[in-house]
């Protein structure tokens, strides 16, 4: 299993830096990088994110590249220039080196087209269909018909196309045209030495029941949804319900307007994006974790919700949808509460049932993690990955 590997990835503002404003991408890479190493293979990245002035992938990068029509056009054709050359240098630097390569799909790439053409076997991940993400939830793509066209033809090209859960397999063989036999489903999943709730003393933000969310402030996110259910059980029933919510994004300042508007000001915190180390501290400070992943379009979600994971690795219960990943990794009751996505009602009583049961969160807690470090590192996903390649190239 000891292979020499590069790793790729071509999108500018996915990157390993500390500072960086995609943490979930960031969280993802470092995991792949991680357990390969752990498994004894040599990984050798060619991370754009990680080459270029940190001011392109921190704070505020998102909402530059989104400002308006033709910066977000000046962005596309940068991505299309950059991609082209980035491929070639990557080539430059490791074709010799290595028996695999392992890309990270962004938008407008394809780094490891050049080292399949001599012959290195060509591994791609994707963890959305990023043409449809980039134009309709995060507002940055333009070109979209050639984005399309060029993120399609990098599945049909690529030796093993890897994706994040079999919703998305199916929307891949479907819209795509990809072949069912080329498709590894792999999940996220977490590095539980890093995710690890001996290493973080609790950070108590507030006294009471507190719901802890981390994420990208988007509206895919549907925090919308759990602050007015928070308001409906302070008016109706008396019941205070606390929420913290880590990160910025382009719906931030909706959702703190939201707040102010209910009078939830005191019992509702936004504490912006914080370095993960200061992430961890607070999580562990909440009594459960909140997914509130819906699909703009209302059609099923194809996400594998990293989040989800890093909330149960951190022995945290949670709060989620009834997506077919979280069914395969939350028990009802025991280590979480469902509710039916996008359906405020059914948060309102799975946010009751937390709370009548917040004398057993903290053994719901520990039985989550148990089942995260049983099944879902990083180490075991990869591991399973690497065995899933090699049976496709045999």
């Amino acid at each position: 299993m000891k292979y020499r590997i590069a790793y790729l990835s071509g999108a500018p503002r996915v990157s390993t830096h500390p500072e960086a404003e995609r943490t979930g991408p960031r969280s993802h890479v470092l995991g792949v990088i991680n357990a390969f190493q752990k498994l004894g293979c040599e990984v050798k990245p060619y991370i754009v994110g990680d080459r270029i002035p940190k001011s392109f992938v921190g704070k505020g990068s998102e909402q530059a590249i989104n400002s308006n029509f033709f910066r977000t056009l000046a962005v596309d054709v940068i991505r299309i220039l950059g991609g082209f050359i980035n491929a070639q240098k990557a080539y430059q630097e490791l074709g010799g080196q290595v028996d695999w390569v392992y890309e990270r799909f962004g938008a407008f790439q394809a780094m490891g087209m050049p080292f399949k053409r001599h012959n290195i076997p060509w591994i791609l991940e994707t963890n959305a269909l990023v043409y449809e993400e980039a134009k309709f939830e995060r507002k940055s793509l333009v070109l979209y018909d050639l984005a399309r066209r060029t993120e399609i033809k990098a599945y049909q090209e690529c030796d093993v196309l890897v994706c994040v859960s079999e919703v998305l397999k199916e929307r891949l063989v479907k819209e795509a045209g990809i072949s069912d036999e080329k498709i590894l489903v792999v999940p996220n999943g977490v590095d539980t030495d890093l995710i690890n709730p001996e290493k973080y003393p609790p950070k108590y933000l507030f006294d009471g029941f507190t719901i802890g969310f981390v994420g990208t402030l988007d509206a895919w996110q549907g925090l919308d949804l759990l602050i007015n259910a928070l308001d409906y059980l302070k008016k109706e029933t008396g019941i205070v319900v606390n929420l913290v919510v880590i990160g910025d994004g382009p719906m931030q300042e909706k959702w703190e307007n939201l707040t102010h508007q209910l009078g939830l000001t005191s019992q509702v915190r936004f504490v912006g994006r914080l370095p993960h180390i200061e992430v961890l501290p607070i999580v562990a400070g909440c009594d459960i974790g909140y997914l509130g992943h819906l699909d703009l379009q209302g059609r099923k979600v194809y996400r594998s919700p990293l989040k989800l994971y890093e909330y149960m690795g951190m022995g945290k219960p949670v709060l989620t949808p009834i997506l077919d990943d979280t069914q395969t990794l939350v028990y009802e009751g025991q280590t979480g509460f469902f509710f039916k996505e996008n359906n405020l009602e059914e948060i309102k009583q799975s946010i009751m049932q937390a709370y009548k049961s917040r004398d057993q969160l903290a053994e719901m807690g520990r039985k989550a993690r148990e089942v995260i470090v049983a099944n879902h590192t990083w180490t075991a996903r990869v591991q399973t990955m690497v065995k899933g390649i090699e049976n496709k190239f045999k």
